[in-house]
């Protein structure tokens, strides 16, 4: 029997310009399930470019993206979320001054509108503390967390 890997994510042919600079030329990724790759090349080389296309931060200008062999067009970054997508930023995006889980509500369903349902997304939080092993305080001010801790807050959110 023969085990063919299916891909996760796929990115053909993609393009993207600003203005009269192409930061990325025609650019083919494949992820496959378990894989864990990196993507290496100097600054200004569109790593970052690529990846935002990916997230639903930009559109690219010409190509074509599937998730799960599915054809996809990510207009935001919900877009991407909703479809399993996400992004650890390269510099922190969080609130100093909120705590982990106000950060963490931020940009879902448990935050929409002034009122946060807090008793679910405190629920959230603790299963995806349980799914990905990683502990930190709700309550806690992003402020006083450690280097290493404020990046487990970016990996939940």
């Amino acid at each position: 029997m023969t085990n063919i890997k299916k891909s996760v994510v796929e990115m053909r042919s993609i393009v993207k310009r600003f203005l009269d600079v192409t930061a990325n030329k025609n650019i083919n990724f494949t992820l496959f399930s378990g894989e864990i790759c990196a993507l290496l090349g100097e600054n200004g080389a569109g790593k970052t470019t690529l990846m935002n296309i990916l997230f639903g931060y930009y559109s690219c200008d010409e190509g074509d993206i599937y998730i799960k062999g599915e054809k996809v067009k990510l207009s935001s970054p919900k877009d991407a979320i909703s479809r399993g997508v996400g992004m650890i930023h390269q510099h922190f995006t969080l609130v100093p001054s909120q705590t982990v889980l106000e950060n963490i509500i931020v940009g879902t369903d448990s935050g929409k509108g002034i009122f946060l349902n807090t008793k679910s997304a405190k629920t959230k939080l603790f299963q995806l503390q349980e799914r990905f092993g990683l502990q930190v305080d709700p309550e806690a001010k992003v402020w006083t967390l450690a280097v290493g801790e404020k990046q487990k807050v970016e990996i939940l959110k």
